[in-house]
C-alpha cells in the first residue's frame, strides 16, 4: 500500500474554506459562476473579475429529486445534477450549500440529454449555454466557435460590468496553465512503478480542481508533488490499470474503490476528471482568443465526430504509462462513450491491451458483480 500522504487532508478539509471563500466575494459583489464542463473556458470568467464553481453531481441521493422532472433512462450525471439544483433552490434537505452563491450558471451543449436538461434548469437559475460545433477538427468549426467564446465574454462583460482586456485574458491563460503544469507534474508521478499514490485518492484530489479556487487547488498540488517526490512506495505491486470513458464527478468512486480493492493499481486517467482537463495546454504566444478557441476544440470529448484524437490518445497514454489493462467506464444510458468504446477496444486489441468495459450508475446494487468481473479481469492480465 501507498503510505498516509500528509498533505490529501487539505483536499478532504476544502469545502468548507471554499464556501467561506465564496461568501465572502459575494459580500464584495463578485459574481460566483457554475460550470458542468470542461468546454467552458475558466479564463475568460476569471478575467472578468467573477469566480467559478463546478456543479456536476456524483451524488446517488440526489437523482430521486430529478426523477421528478426527467426521466428515469437518462444519465445519473445528469439526474444527480439537476437534483441537486432543484433541491437547494427548493429548500430541500440535501446539503448542497454552494448552489445558492451561484448568479448564473453557464453551460455548455454537449450531450443530448444536458442540453434538454438546461431548458429546464433556467425555471432555477438563470442560464447560459455555449455551444459547442459538433465536428471541431475544420477552420469553419474553429471560427465559429470563436465567435461563441467572444459572445461568451460580452455577457460576462454585462453581468460583471467589466471590461475584459487582452492583458487580462494573457493573465489567466497563464494562470490556467500554470494549474496545468503542476498537473503534468503529479501524473508524471504516477509512472513511477510503483505507483506512490493510490488512483483513488489522485481521483478525489482532480474532483476538486474546479471546485476550489485556483490558487487554493494549485497550493494543494504543490504540497502533494512535494510529498510525493520523497515518497518510498511498498508492497502496491498488482497489474497497473488505466481508467477511461466518463467523468466521475465529486462522490462518485465505486469502480476506481472496486480497483482497488481487488489489487489493481490505478496509474492514469482518460476523463474529465483526468487528463482531459490538463493534458493540452493554450499557447501563450498568440492572440489569446484564437488560441483559447483552439485549445478548447482540442478537448477529446465522446460528443465530437470524428474523435480519431481521443482514440489515439488512449493508446499513448496506455503504453506512456506501462497499463497491462484498461477499464473503460461509462455512466448508464451515457450513448456517446458507450458506442466509441467499439473504436477504442479495436485500436487496445492492436497494441495488445486488454480492455474491460463497465457501464453503471451511482446506486450500490451491482458492487458486487462488478467486483467479481474486475477481479477475473485483473487475474487474466497479471
Amino acid at each position: 500500500m501507498s503510505p498516509t500522504l500528509q498533505s490529501l487532508p487539505f483536499f478532504q478539509d476544502s469545502y468548507e474554506l471554499r464556501i467561506a471563500q465564496l461568501q465572502e466575494e459575494r459580500k464584495r459583489g463578485i459574481k460566483v459562476i457554475g460550470t458542468f464542463c470542461l468546454y467552458v473556458p475558466d479564463e475568460i470568467i476569471f478575467a472578468s473579475g467573477a469566480d467559478r464553481i463546478v456543479l456536476c453531481g456524483g451524488r446517488a441521493d440526489t437523482i430521486p429529486v430529478a426523477e421528478q422532472s426527467l426521466p428515469r433512462n437518462i444519465c445519473p450525471l445528469i439526474k444527480s445534477s439537476f437534483g441537486a439544483v432543484i433541491d437547494a433552490c427548493c429548500g430541500g434537505s440535501l446539503a448542497c450549500p454552494h448552489i445558492p452563491l451561484i448568479d448564473v450558471v453557464v453551460a455548455e451543449a454537449t450531450c443530448d440529454g444536458k442540453k434538454k436538461m438546461y431548458e429546464l434548469l433556467t425555471d432555477y437559475l438563470p442560464t447560459y449555454v455555449l455551444d459547442l460545433p459538433q465536428k471541431p477538427g475544420s477552420p469553419e468549426a474553429r471560427e465559429y466557435f470563436l465567435s461563441e467564446i467572444r459572445k461568451f465574454a460580452r455577457f460576462m462583460e454585462q453581468l460583471t460590468g467589466n471590461i475584459i482586456t487582452d492583458e487580462a485574458l494573457r493573465r489567466e491563460i497563464r494562470s490556467s496553465n500554470a494549474t496545468k503544469r503542476l498537473l503534468h507534474r503529479l501524473f508524471a508521478l504516477r509512472k513511477s512503478d510503483p505507483s506512490p499514490i493510490r488512483g483513488s485518492e489522485v481521483l478525489r484530489v482532480m474532483q476538486k480542481q474546479f471546485f476550489l479556487s485556483p490558487d487554493m487547488f494549485r497550493k494543494g498540488i504543490s504540497l502533494l508533488c512535494d510529498e510525493l517526490e520523497h515518497v518510498v512506495s511498498s508492497g502496491n505491486t498488482g497489474p497497473r490499470i488505466m481508467i477511461s470513458g466518463c467523468p466521475m464527478a465529486a462522490g462518485n468512486t465505486k469502480v476506481p474503490d472496486i480497483i482497488e480493492q481487488k489489487g489493481g493499481v490505478i496509474v492514469v486517467e482518460e476523463s474529465c476528471t483526468g487528463t482531459r482537463s490538463f493534458l493540452d495546454l493554450v499557447d501563450e504566444d498568440v492572440d489569446p482568443w484564437k488560441a483559447l478557441a483552439e485549445r478548447y476544440l482540442e478537448i477529446p470529448c465522446a460528443c465530437m465526430t470524428p474523435n480519431d484524437q481521443r482514440i489515439a490518445r488512449i493508446v499513448e497514454l496506455a503504453k506512456e504509462y506501462n497499463v497491462r489493462g484498461v477499464v473503460y467506464y461509462t455512466l448508464q444510458f451515457c450513448h456517446a462513450y458507450n458506442i466509441e468504446r467499439l473504436r477504442v477496444q479495436k485500436a487496445l486489441k492492436k497494441e495488445g491491451i486488454p480492455l474491460l468495459a463497465i457501464e453503471s450508475d451511482y446506486g450500490e446494487s451491482d458492487t458486487e458483480q462488478i467486483g467479481i468481473r474486475v477481479e477475473a479481469f485483473l487475474e487474466m492480465i497479471a
